[in-house]
């Protein structure tokens, strides 16, 4: 770490910075937690006659503990299962992944992996025990977000680090831009899909986020 070759007061600032830092984890993942829904979003862009409005999507985020993954019961890192259903029929999964929070030198970094048995885990927050036995090989591929705070929220983004795959319905390589927005009552994210010329696959352009209220615990 680069403040540990600097000079003593730097080491104090740099130990000083990683205090504030695990305060602010301590509180994103407070925040994170719960049951939440775009609703009041659909309605919106209904009422301006935006067409199409953004799907209506539930969210459930829960924490979880799973021991047999490395470093996952650090005090500096926070485990979450993800579950993304359609709001009308939570029956309809869309999305399920695995989020973990840690503090580094860049900052609060998440890591985003998705599920490679994604039905094995299907409900998981009704459950969040059934992650006891989760281990490495069970996570795909992941993608990481540099999370800072600012006016009172939280920002987050992968910036420079895109994240690579396969395009939906091709095979075709494509970069994905994740971010993220984090309230004490609000979670927004957007997910962009770009194919290798730069052109839009899969997200909007006129909204990407997906804005969220929490319902509850």
């Amino acid at each position: 770490m680069s403040c540990l070759v600097a000079g003593g007061s730097l080491l104090v600032g740099c130990t000083s910075q990683t205090k504030l830092r695990e305060t602010e984890l301590a509180e994103l993942t407070q925040w994170l937690p719960g049951r939440y829904d775009n609703t009041a979003q659909v309605q919106a862009d209904t009422q301006r006659g935006l067409h199409p409005p953004h799907e209506a999507v539930a969210l459930a985020i829960v924490p979880i503990d799973a021991p047999r993954i490395a470093g996952i019961g650090d005090i500096t890192r926070r485990v979450f299962y993800l579950q993304e259903m359609a709001a009308n029929d939570p029956r309809r999964v869309m999305t399920q992944k695995v989020l973990s929070f840690e503090v580094t030198d860049s900052g609060i970094v998440e890591k985003v992996a998705s599920l490679t048995e994604p039905q094995r885990w299907r409900d998981g927050h009704l459950d969040p025990d059934l992650f006891r036995g989760l281990v490495k090989e069970d996570l795909g591929p992941r993608c990481e977000l540099t999370w800072s705070k600012t006016a009172g929220r939280f920002v987050g983004a992968n910036g420079s680090k895109p994240c690579g795959g396969e395009s939906h319905g091709s095979e075709r390589p494509a970069k994905v831009e994740f971010r993220a927005e984090l309230g004490a009552d609000d979670f927004a994210m957007a997910e962009i899909e770009y194919d290798a010329g730069g052109r839009v696959l899969r997200g909007r352009a006129d909204e990407p986020f997906y804005r969220f209220r929490k319902q509850g615990p």
